[in-house]
């Protein structure tokens, strides 16, 4: 299994490694390009991950499942009031996803990655989207089924800002998503 101990710079080493799976996909990214870009051979690379490309990813989906929390999902879980935070959540997938110009690894790799990996993957949004509904429950008016919908509605409008700016490379993408959504929020407060 993975060691990041044994790693100098295991956040470097896993933010290299990210970007080729973002540039290229899991299918896409092939041993060699991972290599190079983690500055290994592909037989050290190897030694720090036995399991090859799937444990790679697993790993990744890890550590950016963690980011994800740390930057934008956790302050869902505080006291504060509920307006107060969905807009620091939205802020921090703001920041997460660097004003969305580089998209959650989770959506990416969600798309061809191996079934254990999706299935994490999957039960990982699931949980996002139970946590978002909370909040948004704490809004004046919104029910639980409204809640759902707001948060399924949430969740599409972040992904997907994130995919439509990639494909279009249009960088301020989310940033417009993320106004939209503050505004349809409002309404509630």
């Amino acid at each position: 299994m993975y060691a990041r101990s044994q790693i100098t710079n295991p956040d470097s080493l896993c933010d290299r490694l990210a970007q080729v799976f973002r540039d290229h996909g899991y299918d896409g990214a092939s041993i060699a390009t991972l290599a190079t870009s983690a500055g290994l051979s592909k037989a050290s690379l190897y030694h720090h991950f036995p399991g090859g490309k799937q444990e790679m990813a697993a790993v990744l989906i890890d550590h950016a499942i963690q980011a994800a929390e740390q930057q934008a999902f956790n302050v869902l879980r505080t006291p504060s009031p509920a307006a107060a935070r969905l807009e620091a959540f939205l802020e921090g997938f703001l920041r997460y996803t660097v004003n969305g110009k580089r998209p959650c690894l989770l959506a990416v790799l969600g798309q061809a990655a191996p079934g254990p990996i999706r299935d994490v993957i999957k039960s990982q949004i699931n949980a996002w989207q139970v946590v978002l509904e909370s909040s948004l429950i704490g809004l004046r008016g919104v029910k639980p089924k409204r809640a759902t919908r707001l948060a399924e509605e949430v969740l599409c409008g972040l992904y997907g800002a994130s995919l439509l700016g990639q494909l279009l490379g249009d960088e301020t993408c989310m940033e417009r998503s993320v106004k939209r959504l503050r505004k349809q929020i409002e309404l509630y407060q």
